[in-house]
């Protein structure tokens, strides 16, 4: 919680996704385990993205993914400003082609970019 707290300190809005519990049975050993899968994240980050351009809320985005299943979304807000432009930078050592061929521009994070943009969080 104090990671959020700290997020939230920035002015940033945080919205907690929730994770499935799916049962899942080895092959080799037969024997079975719980598999936890994020639900409904891409879906609020795209949704997100269309009500900031419907409201002209930016001029730019920029979208910190290498989740393909967010460029529908990409495709659907271009068509509805086609002023806003849209980047996307790719977790370090991820690679998308389909969220670069989409976007107007588009880097990889540098591993060293991770720790310079660290929150302080107080004890």
């Amino acid at each position: 919680m104090r990671y959020f707290s700290a997020i939230e300190s920035t002015g940033v809005h945080v919205r907690l996704g929730h994770f499935k519990s799916t049962t899942m049975r080895c092959p080799l050993c037969r024997g079975s385990f719980a598999r936890w899968e994020e639900k409904e994240t891409d879906v609020a980050i795209g949704a997100k993205l269309i009500e900031l351009v419907c409201r002209r809320a930016c001029d730019t985005t920029v979208l910190v993914s290498g989740d393909t299943d967010l460029v529908p979304a990409i495709h659907s807000a271009r068509g509805l400003d086609s002023a806003t432009r849209f980047g996307v930078v790719l977790p370090y050592r991820r690679g998308n082609a389909a969220l670069k061929s989409v976007a107007d521009f588009a880097f990889s994070a540098r591993v060293a970019s991770y720790a310079r943009h660290q929150l302080a969080i107080s004890a």
